[in-house]
Parts: structure tokens; sequence; C-alpha cells
């Protein structure tokens, strides 16, 4: 196969064509050569179809990939903005799993919204449910299982996490309710497809009903006989020490708390260019089957090249503006546009970055099914690596070497 500078070569000798000269230089590495730059007919460019241009704008990246990108690889961006939402007096859900995202097999997420006093009806998963709370504030109630019970209110920015089969509920609280995204770790998990209690209510016979509540027939007449899912309730009557109290069990508290509070997360990255900030089994200790972090890139900045060697990555975008490359064995190469509300999915171990393309700070999150985050950089590896070796892989001058970063900063300036 030919190099790039062998390309050049023979380009310069007459042997190929001035246009296969040009797809040679710096930047198209492949061939047959890709991207815009390869182009000497400006029609070939155009696209005269049928076409939405407000969905296609939000792609540029699709409509005008670097010439890096090569072969097209398993669609890894989506968006909760074009998911359909399922609304009931109360709020609203919509969702993302594995049929909706093929490459989204370990994590489904749902985005929910309940108004004031909107409550998620009590109910359970077959699945582990992790959220993060995107705007006011959400109640949670659960119970272990060894019947210990907790209830705690959730602010922007924290989180919760639910062991699979143990029941709780959700209510939005105060003047504006609350918002929240749910990581499933299944992909294939449903948020319309969970264990109901009101389901499970009506489909019992009454006498059997009466019998495991120690209460007569008639107690259960008025019960629903359809699912309430989400519905709309009122301001709590007491407080939350008040509910506590009341909810208190023979058996005690759990010993770790099923919620965490935006200031609990550590900081395992900072530099000028942004930060990176944990929550695993590490420092979020019933969160055995979810590790995450929020990052934030500041204006220029970058999430340095990097791969996770443990666990897929999905990850939810939350503020401002990104570029993000995908790569695989193939070679493979993808670069996709991000922006609020959208979803990404990034194989284990694909190597990938993230580029803040816009003028205020990027903030998403990476979340893995997975105990603990981990990652190895590139530039770390590389600094960690025989500087001869490393010369030689790359054709780099050797006294290049010393300026690549060698503490893994994980952020770096544009």
């Amino acid at each position: 196969m030919l190099s790039r500078r062998n390309i050049l070569a023979t380009a310069a000798v007459g042997a190929v064509s001035a246009a296969t000269a040009r797809a040679a230089d710096f930047g198209n590495p492949d061939q047959p050569p890709e991207g815009a730059v390869n182009v000497t007919n400006p029609k070939a460019l155009t696209d005269p179809g049928p076409q939405d241009p407000g969905l296609a704008g939000n792609e540029a990246a699709f409509q005008n990939p670097p010439a890096t990108d090569v072969n097209g690889m398993s669609q890894f961006w989506t968006s909760f903005n074009l998911a359909p939402k399922r609304i009931q007096n109360g709020g609203w859900a919509r969702q993302i799993t594995v049929d909706d995202f093929k490459i989204s097999s370990t994590i489904a997420g749902v985005n929910m919204r309940l108004g004031p006093n909107g409550v998620r009806e009590l109910h359970w998963h077959q699945q582990a449910e992790w959220a993060v709370v995107t705007a006011g504030v959400c109640r949670i109630t659960i119970l272990d299982q060894l019947g210990r019970p907790q209830v705690a209110d959730v602010a922007e920015g924290g989180l919760w996490y639910f062991p699979a089969g143990f029941p709780h509920s959700l209510q939005g609280l105060g003047p504006d309710g609350t918002e929240f995204v749910i990581a499933f770790d299944n992909g294939e998990s449903s948020e319309f497809n969970t264990l109901l209690v009101t389901d499970w209510i009506a489909h019992t016979p009454p006498e059997v009903l009466a019998k495991n509540f120690g209460l007569p027939e008639e107690a259960f007449k008025n019960i629903p006989v359809h699912n309430r899912w989400i519905y709309q309730s009122n301001t709590p009557a007491l407080s939350l020490a008040e509910v506590e109290a009341q909810m208190a069990s023979a058996a005690g508290k759990p010993p770790n708390p099923f919620v965490f509070y935006s200031d609990q997360f550590k900081t395992i990255h900072e530099t000028k260019s942004g930060s990176v900030r944990l929550a695993d089994s590490t420092n979020f200790l019933v969160s055995k089957t979810i590790a995450a972090t929020v990052v934030t890139i500041k204006p220029g900045g970058m999430r340095e090249m990097h791969w996770h060697p443990n666990a897929d990555e999905w990850n939810y975008w939350l503020k401002g503006e990104g570029r993000v490359t995908v790569f695989n064995t193939g070679p493979e190469a993808m670069t996709a546009n991000f922006h609020p509300g959208d979803v990404g999915y990034v194989k284990k171990a694909f190597g990938h970055y993230v580029e803040n393309t816009g003028d205020t700070d990027l903030v998403y999150m990476e979340v893995f099914k997975a105990d603990r985050f981990e990652e190895i950089g590139l530039s770390d590896w590389l600094a960690h690596s025989p500087k001869d070796m490393v010369a030689e892989t790359l054709n780099i001058d050797l006294s290049l070497l010393s300026q690549i970063p060698n503490d893994n900063p994980a952020l770096v300036p544009a």
C-alpha cells in the first residue's frame, strides 16, 4: 500500500495525477482519498435533493466530515431532542434504548420531567437505575432488600442509584418540579416496561389482596384498574424529616446512601482547560454497576485523545457544543457534533477525543456500566514509552517528544 510520503514522491515524478497528490496531503491518509478537499468539481459537493436544512445543519460533521474520517462505523450519535415523549398529567418521559440506538448495548437512557408535585408512581425494575438531576428538586423514596428505607431530596447536579429490584418512587418538588436523566445498566431496558404497584394490585384476586394485607376485600374496591405511571399529586403535607420518621423501620437505615450530592464529586483532573469529576463505587459506595464523571471543557479546550479499557462510554450532553471523533481498527473513524440533550456512545477501548467548539463551557457526563472509572490517555502512553521507539513509529523528531505531556492531563488547551 502507498504511504502518504510515497504518494507524494510518486506524484512528483508524474506517476499519479495532481489530484491524487493533493489527496495525499497532510490530513488525508487513506486511499481512495476522503473529504471535500479532494473534490475537483464543486458540483460534486452540492446536495440538490430533498432535505431539512435545520436538521442537517445540526450535524455539520456529517455533511462535511474531516478528510481523516474513513470507512463508516456504527452511528454513535443520537439525541433526546428527537425522541417522542409520553405525556401524562404530572409530567412526561422519553427514552433511547438499543431499539432506537443500536450501538448502545449496555445503557438505556430516559429523560423524565415531573412538574411541581408530579409523581412517578411506586415501582421497581429488573435493572439498576442511575440518574442525574438536570433541573429542580426531586424527592426519592426507596426500600432495600433488608427492609431499610431512605427518603431524600436531590437537587440539580445530584445523583441517585437504585440497585435492580429495589422499589422506589420519585416526586418533583417546589415551584418548578424536576427534570432528570436516567441510565439503566442494560441497553434493552424500557421506561415503559417497569413493574408498577398499581398493575400488580389490579391483577391480583381481591381475596388474595385481603389475605396479604389483613384487610377486608371491600378495602380494594376503588383501586385503579389502569396504572398511574406519572400522575399529578399535591404539595407534600409533611417535611422531609417528618416523612423520614413516618417511613422509619425497625431494620434501621441503609448503611450507604442511595443518593449522591453535587458537592460530593471527586475532582480527578483539573487544568486551565477544565475538569473531570468522579462518582463511582469508590466514593458513591452503592453504585456498583454504574461509574460516572462530569466533564467540563473551557472554550478552546479539549478532552485529550484517550480510551476506556473496562467499559463502553454512554455520554449525555448538558451544556455547550462539541466535536467528537471516534477511532476503531479497520481503520474506521467518524466525527460528529454534539449539543445539549444529545447522547453519544463509544465502545470499550475505542479511541476518541472531545473538543469544545463553542464559546461557552462544554459540560457533559461520561457514564459506564462498571463499578469503577478507568481511562488511558494517548499522550500519557507515548510519554511513558521508549522515546526512540515512539520517534521511529511516528517519524517524529526525537527532540520534540519531551514536549508531550507526561502527567496525564486529561484536558488540554487549544
